[in-house]
Formats: C-alpha cells, sequence, structure tokens
C-alpha cells in the first residue's frame, strides 16, 4: 500500500555494499535498485545509504562522531500507473532510533550522532535525526511502510526532527540494561494535519542472553 494507492506487486532488489575500517575512520555505503511491476505499472525505484563514524579515543570518554545520510525515491506522480516509491521490505524496528515515528520510504535522511565511553561497559549516545521528503508529489511512510495519508496533498519538503539520548549499561555478560528519550519536533509537511503535535517517547530495556 502506497500513497498512489494498493495494487498487487512484484518488486525486485538489487545492490551492493562497499565497507571498511581504515581505523580512526569506519565507513559504509549502500547502493539499491529497485523494478518489478505494481498493477499495471512499472517499478522504478532506488536508495543510496551511507554511515560514516570517525573515533577520538585519545579524548577523555573516547568520543566516536558519527554521520548518516541516506535518501530513498518518492513516487513523482501519483496520477500515473508507474510507481518510484522505495520499499525498504524488512526494516529493523529501530532504524533511527528507539520512537522511530516515520519509514525508511521518500525521505532525505540526515543524522548526526556522538556516543561517549564511560568505562567499557556504560555508553551514552546524543543524535539528532532530520527528516525532509525526497519527493513532494509522494507522501510520508511508517516505519511498516504505510502512507500518512493526512498528508499527502501538502507540498511542504520538511518533515521534522527528533533528538535523542540514550544509555546502554552492559552489566554483565548476560544482562543489558539501555534506557532511551526520544523528542519529534514537526516540519511544514505535518502543517495540515490537526494532529501535528510534537511527540516525547521514553523506553527502557533490559536484556537477558542465554
Amino acid at each position: 500500500m502506497f500513497a498512489q494507492g494498493t495494487a498487487h506487486e512484484v518488486r525486485h532488489t538489487l545492490g551492493t555494499r562497499l565497507w571498511g575500517q581504515p581505523l580512526p575512520w569506519e565507513y559504509n555505503v549502500e547502493l539499491i535498485w529497485q523494478f518489478g511491476r505494481f498493477g499495471s505499472g512499472n517499478i522504478d525505484a532506488w536508495a543510496v545509504a551511507t554511515n560514516m563514524h570517525y573515533s577520538l579515543s585519545d579524548l577523555p570518554f573516547c568520543p566516536q562522531l558519527g554521520l548518516t545520510l541516506d535518501i530513498t525515491s518518492g513516487d513523482r506522480n501519483p496520477d500515473s500507473a508507474n510507481l518510484q516509491t522505495y520499499n525498504p521490505l524488512f526494516p529493523t524496528g529501530a532504524y533511527f532510533n528507539l520512537a522511530d515515528l516515520l519509514g525508511p520510504s521518500n525521505f532525505i535522511h540526515v543524522h548526526p550522532s556522538v556516543d561517549f565511553y564511560f568505562g567499557t561497559k556504560l555508553r551514552m549516545t546524543l543524535d539528532w535525526v532530520f527528516f525532509w521528503r525526497e519527493s513532494t508529489h509522494d507522501g510520508l511512510y511508517s516505519i511498516a511502510t504505510l502512507p500518512i495519508r493526512s498528508v499527502q496533498i501538502n507540498r511542504g519538503r520538511f518533515s521534522g526532527s527528533s533528538p535523542a539520548v540514550t544509555m546502554s549499561w552492559n552489566v554483565s555478560r548476560h544482562i543489558t540494561m539501555l534506557a532511551s528519550y526520544v523528542h519529534f519536533f514537526p516540519g511544514p509537511s505535518f502543517d495540515t494535519d490537526p494532529g501535528n503535535n510534537s511527540v516525547d517517547y521514553f523506553t527502557a530495556w533490559l536484556t537477558y542472553k542465554f
């Protein structure tokens, strides 16, 4: 199901990945092309995903700077039978942060972050995610790749931003504790939605590994 409508979909995905760890750098680059059929039309979608880290291990708390830059295609003409919306197929439930109010379809994603290490077991991550629509002729999508219908006719490109702070503590070899706070500031893409309030989200996890 997309902002363009619902139809039988047959989608094929081709991709390649480049990665390396020439310390203190780490990088990962993925290039993806999708093709197939959507109802009576053709699918022609793409994605570029990049992730880079730089470690400052000589400084206190060994900060690690990170930057993620992603872009996925959106539909160009909802009245055409052809579809250009990228489908992530099986996205992880924590794609951007633990709130994940938006999904990785029809978007431009800029995500700076910094990690601090307090010893070997405790880590704090500070990050801020910024979202734009790649195509203003397509809607915003949830993490489940479902369109947020109330903003389909809005032509605002900036979707919003979401700062977060996360603490992770490896208590032992088997037990990990995690707590995260996320806030979401809606952008102009939501201006026509009467429910365009900001969002606050907090979660705490206790994980036991056998």
